[in-house]
Formats: structure tokens, sequence, C-alpha cells
């Protein structure tokens, strides 16, 4: 292309102006448009027509030309036409014009107050977009898993040994030690409040009980969830970036049989026995706690614990954590599955599905606490 000077004449008939554009309207050629604007004298003018049908080439220039002249003719109050203007130069110029409009539509939205607005409501049409998808997810795992009582051999067993053995013995040292920390704290701040009434025996009760039903069962899922659930919501994640997923898909594997269930079952099983686990090293920890801190003997707690903990307290523990299990591990699945992208996506919902379990589990222990008490378990 030809950059030139004589590119812009400007004619005066009455009190019309016409800016004729010839040869090339392209950046480079900038300066020249630019000046033959500025050279302009509106006294007089009433209309500006602006004639397009000697333009050779052009590029994006000529939309921000076309544009300074609008706004010159609407500070102005002057009269503008287009003359000459082929078709798809129209059309060039819709385009670019449409997505001006975008712009200015996406920076009124950005007002703060607007935004807050906005990001509220968005934040709930997702939430409640994720509970339905969560809830349909849910329900078709459950249909998975009638089918297995009828059919055992349709999941790939194959992978559950392994599944089973990460989930359960790899969290085996990480979970006995925050459970016997857990013990050794409930059973100093126990420790302090009963000393005071006289109650030292008692702290076997405290521990005994927080221990089986609330706290080993609670601390064993989130510990599960950050690492197994997050890992099961990495894993599925890449293979959905990779296009594992759809190649397993195209040959007639079903996701949920093959991907699914076994992980889900693997932390159902693998759980509650970190939980019976965790119960001796947190109710261990509380004895420590109060043999060096109150009067009282191994034997003494021992005995007092005999008498407290009962079965129903240690299987309610157990069968909240095979609950927590199904929610941890139908979580990490369901958020690997949402996966789309690249890295990027992988990473936000392995932090989603984390956030969601957490939130789940203790969404469901408060069912359960409400739902225990009201049977008198």
């Amino acid at each position: 292309m030809e950059i030139k000077e004589n590119i812009c004449l400007v004619e005066k008939q009455d009190t019309n102006l016409f800016i004729h554009l010839q040869g090339d309207v392209i950046i480079q050629n900038a300066k020249y448009f630019y000046e033959c604007l500025d050279s302009i004298t509106i006294e007089d003018i009433k209309k500006i027509t602006l004639d397009f049908s000697k333009i050779k080439n052009y590029d994006t220039f000529l939309y921000l030309f076309t544009i300074r002249l609008e706004k010159l003719c609407r500070a102005n109050n002057l009269a503008f036409e287009k003359l000459g203007l082929r078709m798809d130069m129209q059309d060039f110029l819709n385009v670019l014009a449409a997505k001006k409009t975008k712009e200015e539509e996406l920076a009124f939205t950005m007002n703060p107050l607007i935004a807050q607005i906005s990001s509220i409501g968005s934040g709930f049409v997702r939430v409640i977009k994720d509970f339905y998808e969560f809830t349909a997810f849910g329900g078709e795992l459950f249909l998975h898993f009638l089918k297995l009582l009828i059919h055992p051999r349709s999941i790939r067993w194959e992978d559950f040994p392994f599944l089973f053995m990460r989930v359960g013995v790899s969290a085996l040292f990480i979970v006995l030690l925050i459970v016997f920390l857990i013990g050794i704290i409930s059973g100093y701040q126990g420790a302090i409040q009963l000393k005071e009434f006289g109650a030292d025996i008692y702290i076997a009760d405290l521990v005994g009980i927080s221990i089986t039903r609330e706290l080993s069962p609670l601390m064993a899922a989130i510990i599960v969830a950050g690492r197994s659930g997050s890992a099961f919501a990495a894993e599925i994640g890449t293979m959905r970036v990779s296009e594992e997923i759809e190649a397993l898909r195209s040959m007639g594997f079903n996701i949920f049989e093959f991907i699914v269930m076994p992980r889900v079952l693997a932390v159902m099983l693998a759980l509650p026995l970190l939980v019976l686990l965790a119960d001796v090293a947190g109710i261990f920890g509380g004895m420590i706690a109060a043999i060096t801190t109150l009067d009282i003997s191994v034997i003494s707690y021992l005995n007092q614990l005999q008498k407290a903990l009962t079965y129903e307290h240690i299987f309610t523990g157990v069968g909240k954590s095979v609950v927590f299990g199904f929610l941890i591990a139908t979580a990490g699945c369901f958020r690997g599955l949402q996966v789309s992208g690249g890295a990027e996506s992988v990473g936000k919902y392995t932090t989603a599905s984390v956030v969601m379990s957490i939130l789940l589990i203790i969404i469901s222990d408060a069912i359960f606490t409400f739902l225990f008490q009201a049977l008198g378990i």
C-alpha cells in the first residue's frame, strides 16, 4: 500500500462541507487524515458529508476516523452524512460499532454498586445450578448402587484395592496424629473446668463421647476431603482436559461404573475404619491429658470410660463417617467432571471440591445431630 499526502480533500458548498477520502485509509496514513480534520473550519457549516466512494484499501483506522468526525458533528450540533459507502465497508463498520457498544455496556456494569449486586445474583444462580446438578449426579450414582446389588461385577473392581489403600492406609498416620492431638487438647480443656467442681473422673466421659460421636469422624472426614476428594477432582479433571473421558465414552464405557463408583466405594469403606482407629488415638490422647493434669490413674480412667462409652456412641460416629465418605467422593468426582478448558479450570474445580466437601460434611453433621437428638440416640 502506498502512503501519500493527497488522500483527504475538503470541499465547501454553501453550508455543506464535503470530506472526500481517497486511496488507502490505513493507520500508516493517519497523520495526513488528522491534519485534514484539524484544518476544517466549521463557521457557517450546518452539515458535514463524508465521501467513501474513492477508497481503495482500509483498515480499522477508517472506523476511528469516522467516529472522530461524528463526535465533532455532535459537539457542534452539525448534521452528519455518509456518502458512497460500499456494503463491505458498512459491514466492517457495523462489526466494530457492535464491539464498541458491548465494551461500553461492560464498562457500565462495572460500576461498583451494580457489580456487587450483579455478583451476588450471579453467585446465587450458580449455587442453585450447582445444587441441581449435584442432586442429579447423586441420584444417578444412587441408581448405579442399586444396579451394583444386582450385578456386582458391573463396576471396575480392579481399581478398588489401590484406591482403598490410597484413601485409607496413606491417610492413616495424619488422621491418627490429628485426632490424637485433638484428644489431648480436649482433655486439657475439659480437665481445667472439671477440676474446679471436683469431677475429675468425668474427664473420661467427656473425651470418650466427644471423640467417638463428633470429633473423630469430623476430623477424619475433613482430612480425607483435603487429600482424596481433591485428588479425585484433579485426576478426573485432568482426564477431561486430555479428553480421556470422551475417549472412554466413545469406547462404550460407563463413566460412573468405570471411574466414579470405585472411588466412592473406596472412601465409604476406608473412612469408617479410619474413624475406629482415630477413636482409639483420640481417647489415648485424652487419657494422657487426664493423668498428667488430674489426680486419676490409668485404671480409673479406663474403668470410667467403660461405664460411659457404649456401642451406640461408637457406631453413631462410624455410621456418620459412611455418609461423609459418600459425600466426599461424590463431590470430588462431580467437580472433576465439571472441568473444561485447561490447567486453570483443573485448579479451580479442585479447590471447589474441597470447599464443597467440607461444607457438605458440616451440614450433614448438623442434620445428624438434630436427628439423633430427636430419636434419643
